[in-house]
Protein backbone atom coordinates (compact mmCIF):
# COMPACT_ATOMS: atom_id res chain seq x y z
CA UNK A 1 0.00 0.00 0.00
CA UNK A 2 1.36 3.54 -0.87
CA UNK A 3 2.55 5.28 1.71
CA UNK A 4 0.11 8.41 1.79
CA UNK A 5 -3.01 5.32 1.99
CA UNK A 6 -1.42 4.22 5.40
CA UNK A 7 -1.43 7.67 6.60
CA UNK A 8 -4.66 8.16 5.20
CA UNK A 9 -5.82 5.11 6.67
CA UNK A 10 -4.73 5.88 10.63
CA UNK A 11 -5.97 9.17 10.30
CA UNK A 12 -9.43 7.77 9.17
CA UNK A 13 -9.24 5.94 12.15
CA UNK A 14 -8.22 8.39 14.46
CA UNK A 15 -11.49 11.17 13.15
CA UNK A 16 -13.82 8.37 13.66
CA UNK A 17 -12.75 7.51 17.23
CA UNK A 18 -10.76 10.78 18.66
CA UNK A 19 -12.36 14.20 16.98
CA UNK A 20 -15.47 15.63 16.33
CA UNK A 21 -17.60 17.45 14.37
CA UNK A 22 -15.84 21.29 13.74
CA UNK A 23 -12.25 20.17 14.92
CA UNK A 24 -9.11 21.12 13.40
CA UNK A 25 -7.09 18.24 12.24
CA UNK A 26 -2.98 19.36 13.21
CA UNK A 27 -1.49 21.24 10.63
CA UNK A 28 0.72 19.61 7.70
CA UNK A 29 3.95 20.62 8.53
CA UNK A 30 3.03 18.91 12.56
CA UNK A 31 1.76 15.59 10.67
CA UNK A 32 4.91 15.01 8.38
CA UNK A 33 7.12 15.63 11.23
CA UNK A 34 4.93 13.01 13.00
CA UNK A 35 5.08 10.48 10.23
CA UNK A 36 8.22 11.40 9.28
CA UNK A 37 7.31 12.63 5.85
CA UNK A 38 7.37 15.46 3.90
CA UNK A 39 4.48 17.74 2.93
CA UNK A 40 3.31 16.61 -0.36
CA UNK A 41 2.65 12.79 0.73
CA UNK A 42 0.58 14.14 3.93
CA UNK A 43 -0.94 16.51 1.39
CA UNK A 44 -2.62 13.42 -0.18
CA UNK A 45 -3.00 11.61 2.40
CA UNK A 46 -5.68 14.27 3.18
CA UNK A 47 -6.83 14.67 -0.76
CA UNK A 48 -8.49 10.86 0.49
CA UNK A 49 -9.68 12.08 3.56
CA UNK A 50 -11.43 14.86 1.54
CA UNK A 51 -12.58 12.59 -1.38
CA UNK A 52 -13.85 10.56 1.52
CA UNK A 53 -16.29 13.31 3.17
CA UNK A 54 -14.89 12.84 5.95
CA UNK A 55 -12.57 16.89 6.22
CA UNK A 56 -13.25 20.10 4.09
CA UNK A 57 -10.53 22.24 3.85
CA UNK A 58 -10.69 26.02 4.25
CA UNK A 59 -8.35 28.46 3.09
CA UNK A 60 -6.53 30.06 5.72
CA UNK A 61 -7.87 28.16 8.90
CA UNK A 62 -6.75 24.10 7.82
CA UNK A 63 -9.04 20.97 7.44
CA UNK A 64 -12.01 20.49 9.52
CA UNK A 65 -13.55 17.90 10.43
CA UNK A 66 -17.19 17.06 8.64
CA UNK A 67 -20.10 16.48 10.72
CA UNK A 68 -21.96 13.54 10.28
CA UNK A 69 -24.22 13.21 7.94
CA UNK A 70 -27.86 14.22 8.28
CA UNK A 71 -30.40 10.98 8.56
CA UNK A 72 -33.16 12.26 6.48
CA UNK A 73 -36.04 10.11 6.62
CA UNK A 74 -38.17 10.19 3.02
CA UNK A 75 -42.11 9.35 4.74
CA UNK A 76 -45.06 11.15 3.53
CA UNK A 77 -44.65 13.86 5.45
CA UNK A 78 -43.08 16.41 2.62
CA UNK A 79 -42.25 19.43 4.71
CA UNK A 80 -38.27 19.93 4.88
CA UNK A 81 -38.15 21.76 7.12
CA UNK A 82 -40.57 20.25 9.88
CA UNK A 83 -38.50 16.86 9.04
CA UNK A 84 -35.10 18.39 10.04
CA UNK A 85 -36.65 20.27 12.66
CA UNK A 86 -38.36 16.79 14.31
CA UNK A 87 -34.08 15.68 14.25
CA UNK A 88 -33.26 18.53 16.49
CA UNK A 89 -32.00 20.96 13.05
CA UNK A 90 -32.90 24.52 13.03
CA UNK A 91 -33.12 25.42 9.03
CA UNK A 92 -32.96 28.93 7.87
CA UNK A 93 -34.53 29.76 4.38
CA UNK A 94 -33.49 32.28 1.38
CA UNK A 95 -35.27 32.84 -1.30
CA UNK A 96 -33.28 33.22 -4.33
CA UNK A 97 -36.31 33.77 -6.86
CA UNK A 98 -40.06 33.71 -6.81
CA UNK A 99 -42.16 34.56 -9.59
CA UNK A 100 -45.74 33.55 -11.83
CA UNK A 101 -44.11 31.59 -15.07
CA UNK A 102 -45.12 29.13 -17.43
CA UNK A 103 -43.88 25.41 -16.76
CA UNK A 104 -41.27 23.99 -19.36
CA UNK A 105 -43.06 21.72 -22.31
CA UNK A 106 -41.05 18.88 -20.71
CA UNK A 107 -41.96 18.71 -17.28
CA UNK A 108 -45.30 19.62 -18.05
CA UNK A 109 -45.61 16.21 -20.29
CA UNK A 110 -43.39 14.26 -16.99
CA UNK A 111 -46.28 15.72 -14.67
CA UNK A 112 -48.81 14.62 -16.69
CA UNK A 113 -50.31 18.74 -17.41
CA UNK A 114 -51.73 20.59 -19.49
CA UNK A 115 -49.27 22.53 -21.60
CA UNK A 116 -49.12 26.11 -21.18
CA UNK A 117 -49.89 25.71 -17.17
CA UNK A 118 -49.19 28.73 -15.06
CA UNK A 119 -47.32 27.99 -11.88
CA UNK A 120 -45.29 29.84 -9.35
CA UNK A 121 -41.40 28.89 -8.94
CA UNK A 122 -39.55 29.04 -6.00
CA UNK A 123 -36.30 28.44 -5.71
CA UNK A 124 -34.96 28.60 -2.05
CA UNK A 125 -31.47 27.59 -0.25
CA UNK A 126 -31.49 26.23 2.83
CA UNK A 127 -28.58 26.70 5.66
CA UNK A 128 -27.97 24.88 9.02
CA UNK A 129 -26.22 27.38 11.27
CA UNK A 130 -25.28 29.72 8.53
CA UNK A 131 -23.83 26.31 5.96
CA UNK A 132 -25.68 25.83 2.81
CA UNK A 133 -27.01 22.37 2.39
CA UNK A 134 -29.54 22.48 0.12
CA UNK A 135 -30.97 23.93 -3.17
CA UNK A 136 -34.52 23.29 -3.65
CA UNK A 137 -36.68 24.53 -6.70
CA UNK A 138 -40.31 24.50 -6.13
CA UNK A 139 -43.61 24.37 -8.59
CA UNK A 140 -46.87 25.52 -7.18
CA UNK A 141 -49.83 24.85 -8.94
CA UNK A 142 -53.21 26.02 -8.11
CA UNK A 143 -52.28 28.95 -6.32
CA UNK A 144 -54.10 32.53 -6.65
CA UNK A 145 -51.55 34.90 -8.32
CA UNK A 146 -50.69 36.50 -5.15
CA UNK A 147 -50.30 33.25 -3.57
CA UNK A 148 -46.88 33.54 -2.13
CA UNK A 149 -46.44 37.55 -1.72
CA UNK A 150 -46.59 37.47 1.77
CA UNK A 151 -43.80 34.14 1.93
CA UNK A 152 -40.61 35.84 3.86
CA UNK A 153 -39.05 32.70 4.50
CA UNK A 154 -39.12 29.70 7.10
CA UNK A 155 -41.27 26.37 6.29
CA UNK A 156 -43.19 26.75 2.90
CA UNK A 157 -45.37 24.07 3.84
CA UNK A 158 -46.00 25.37 7.03
CA UNK A 159 -47.14 28.57 5.23
CA UNK A 160 -49.27 27.20 2.75
CA UNK A 161 -51.24 25.13 5.39
CA UNK A 162 -51.48 28.69 7.63
CA UNK A 163 -52.32 30.81 4.72
CA UNK A 164 -54.33 28.79 1.92
CA UNK A 165 -55.53 25.42 4.47
CA UNK A 166 -53.26 23.22 1.74
CA UNK A 167 -51.76 20.57 3.44
CA UNK A 168 -49.57 17.89 1.54
CA UNK A 169 -47.95 15.07 1.53
CA UNK A 170 -45.11 12.90 -0.65
CA UNK A 171 -46.83 11.28 -3.76
CA UNK A 172 -43.80 10.01 -5.63
CA UNK A 173 -40.60 10.30 -4.87
CA UNK A 174 -37.33 9.75 -7.67
CA UNK A 175 -33.55 10.21 -6.51
CA UNK A 176 -30.10 10.44 -8.28
CA UNK A 177 -26.81 11.06 -7.73
CA UNK A 178 -25.14 13.50 -9.83
CA UNK A 179 -21.43 15.73 -9.85
CA UNK A 180 -22.54 19.29 -9.34
CA UNK A 181 -22.76 22.57 -11.94
CA UNK A 182 -20.22 25.18 -11.36
CA UNK A 183 -23.56 27.23 -10.06
CA UNK A 184 -24.32 24.65 -7.94
CA UNK A 185 -20.54 24.49 -6.09
CA UNK A 186 -21.19 28.12 -5.70
CA UNK A 187 -24.24 28.50 -3.96
CA UNK A 188 -23.36 25.11 -1.90
CA UNK A 189 -20.20 25.91 -1.28
CA UNK A 190 -18.57 22.67 -2.40
CA UNK A 191 -16.26 21.63 -4.53
CA UNK A 192 -16.63 19.94 -8.51
CA UNK A 193 -15.79 17.16 -6.40
CA UNK A 194 -18.75 16.11 -3.85
CA UNK A 195 -21.60 14.76 -5.57
CA UNK A 196 -25.25 16.35 -4.97
CA UNK A 197 -28.13 14.38 -4.19
CA UNK A 198 -31.12 15.40 -6.53
CA UNK A 199 -34.56 14.64 -5.26
CA UNK A 200 -37.47 14.97 -7.57
CA UNK A 201 -40.96 14.75 -5.45
CA UNK A 202 -44.53 15.14 -6.33
CA UNK A 203 -46.80 16.03 -3.33
CA UNK A 204 -50.22 15.94 -3.43
CA UNK A 205 -53.07 17.55 -1.43
CA UNK A 206 -53.88 15.53 1.69
CA UNK A 207 -57.69 16.12 0.78
CA UNK A 208 -58.03 15.26 -2.80
CA UNK A 209 -54.56 13.49 -3.75
CA UNK A 210 -54.29 16.17 -6.79
CA UNK A 211 -50.97 17.52 -7.71
CA UNK A 212 -50.26 20.91 -5.75
CA UNK A 213 -46.29 20.64 -5.77
CA UNK A 214 -43.24 19.43 -7.79
CA UNK A 215 -40.22 20.35 -6.23
CA UNK A 216 -36.53 19.29 -7.21
CA UNK A 217 -33.84 19.30 -4.49
CA UNK A 218 -30.10 18.84 -4.45
CA UNK A 219 -28.82 18.32 -1.39
CA UNK A 220 -24.98 18.12 -0.31
CA UNK A 221 -23.82 14.18 -0.41
CA UNK A 222 -21.04 14.91 2.06
CA UNK A 223 -23.82 16.12 4.46
CA UNK A 224 -27.39 14.05 3.71
CA UNK A 225 -28.24 10.42 3.67
CA UNK A 226 -31.38 9.39 2.87
CA UNK A 227 -33.66 6.36 4.16
CA UNK A 228 -36.51 5.52 2.68
CA UNK A 229 -39.80 4.91 5.06
CA UNK A 230 -42.01 2.12 4.09
CA UNK A 231 -46.13 3.14 4.49
CA UNK A 232 -47.73 1.14 7.61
Amino acid sequence: MALYRKIATQLRDEIITQYSAGDLLPPESRLADRFSVNRHTVRRAIDELVQDGLVRRYQGLGCKIVQTPIDYALHDRAAFSHNLNQIGLGLETEILRCALSTLPDTLAQQLDVAPGTRVHELKTRRLIEGEPVCLIRHYLFGLPEDGLDAFDGGSLHQFLRDQWSLDLRRGTTRLRARMPTFEECSQLSITRGVPVMEVHTRNLCHRTGQLREFSIARSRSDLFEYSVEPKP
